[in-house]
């Protein structure tokens, strides 16, 4: 009952299923409490064993050797070593309670070959001194996925069954874990997968300017976010867009989709912010959440550029002159997608050589410590004024960094950010 009580808690003290964190720590607590060797071999998330839902047909399905763990002398360890490469094959013990989904014990070791070969020709059984075996399925009710094995040398005795129950329920409890890992993972592939359509996949080239962008995800969950970002042509010049959608999940990317696009569609026939955002408004007042957006509509000419900024309600842009000194737009305006009778809050700033114009979501500012404190602006603008000497992608990195260190690699929101440079005029 210690065991398995011990064994609960190391497998679900994770925030979120880590699969290699599971293994390792059964695969530890087995070698410490209850044998000499511990090993545990798994099939891919692709593999399946035998039954239900297992396997390719007519394909026999692969078990891979994912952890060993022994003593802590020299030699063990070596032996551990050279034993985390030799995967079972068909007729070992592993393979065969893997195959048949039929536990094993063998309290008195038979044959040597029980568990196989190792690279030099000896049997594993003798390199590791094991007179007693025992070995289970990890299935979680519907496919088979590994088996753990245990080898005794003497110091816990032969095998009982009292020892096999045990281990059999731990099985069980390291499949649902494994089970629920690897659908936390093909949903956050799906996730970024469809995070990434929502993004451009690449930013063009803007003549007499420089822009870069750093979109990062948030470390908790695994639905997609609900930032966007997008540069493209308005008119003569070239619009910036930086947003966020109420929420996450499938539904706020269709949401993210409609806005962005609306915006681009809106650029071919208005030129100025405050009207391709009010077009994106009419869009999705039928839809129930809202959005926060600043654009930024370009006018560039050699060695400046006129920015005139729209804003719904999102937080406003920053620009950090060539010599350091800061300036936030003005706020204003209301998110879109609530009203009817919208409105964007206006701005107009002018940019020469050197000058940075920024945009980033709410992410940047509502990141948190572990005191829960949070960014804020004054943070954010003391960092870019600290790297406003380099290029654009070095701001958006420095920003990035601190963050990261700042609440410890734990961001609660997904951050967006969009920096444009003036450049220098080039010599022919």
């Amino acid at each position: 009952m210690d065991v398995l009580a011990t064994a609960s808690e190391l497998l679900l003290d994770e925030p979120v299923f880590n699969e290699t964190v599971a293994v390792r720590r059964c695969a530890r607590l087995l070698a410490a409490e209850l044998a000499d060797w511990a090993f545990i071999d798994l099939t891919g998330p692709n593999g399946g064993g035998p039954g239900p839902g297992g396997g390719v047909p007519g394909a026999a399905p692969v078990l891979s050797r994912q952890v060993v763990m022994g003593p802590d002398d020299e030699r063990s360890v070596d032996a551990a070593r050279t034993l985390q490469e030799l995967h079972p094959a068909p007729g070992t013990l592993p393979y065969d309670v893997f195959a048949t989904r039929q536990s094993a014990l063998r309290p008195h070791v038979d044959g040597l070959d029980e568990l196989g070969k190792a690279a030099d020709g000896v049997p594993v059984c003798a390199k590791i001194g094991a007179t007693s075996l025992l070995s289970v399925p990890v299935e979680d009710g519907d496919r088979c996925l590994g088996a753990i094995t245990l080898a005794s040398s003497g110091e816990y005795g032969p095998f009982d069954l009292m020892d096999l129950g045990v281990v059999q329920r731990l099985g069980r409890y390291l499949a649902l874990v494994i089970r629920a890992a690897r659908l936390y993972r093909r949903r956050a592939e799906v996730a970024d997968s469809l995070q990434a359509s929502l993004l451009p996949r690449a930013l063009p080239a803007i003549p007499g300017a420089t822009v870069a962008a750093r979109y990062l995800t948030a470390t908790h969950g695994a639905d997609v976010g609900g930032d966007f970002y997008d540069v493209f042509r308005v008119g003569d010049g070239w619009g910036l867009v930086l947003g966020d959608v109420c929420g996450k999940g499938e539904d706020a990317a269709a949401v993210t989709a409609t806005a962005r696009h609306c915006m681009r569609i809106g650029a071919r026939w208005k030129s100025r912010p405050g009207e391709i955002l009010g077009i994106a408004n009419e869009a999705l007042l039928d839809e129930d959440r809202f959005v926060t957006a600043v654009m930024a509509g370009l006018e560039i000419v050699p060695e400046r550029v006129t920015v005139s900024l729209g804003t719904a309600g999102h937080p406003p842009a920053i620009v950090v002159r060539a010599d350091g000194v800061i300036r936030s737009a003005s706020r204003g305006g209301v998110p879109l997608g609530l009203f009817e009778d919208f409105e964007a809050g206006a701005d107009t700033i002018d940019l020469g050589v050197g000058d940075t114009l920024i945009l980033h979501s709410d992410g940047v500012l509502e990141a948190c410590d572990h005191a829960r404190v949070q960014f804020g602006q004054n943070r954010l603008l003391e960092v870019l004024a600290g790297h406003a000497g380099g290029t654009p992608e070095q701001m958006l990195g420095a920003v990035e960094q601190a963050l990261l260190d700042f609440c410890d690699g734990d961001l609660r929101d997904d951050v967006s950010m969009v920096a444009l440079r003036v450049d220098a005029p080039t010599l022919d």
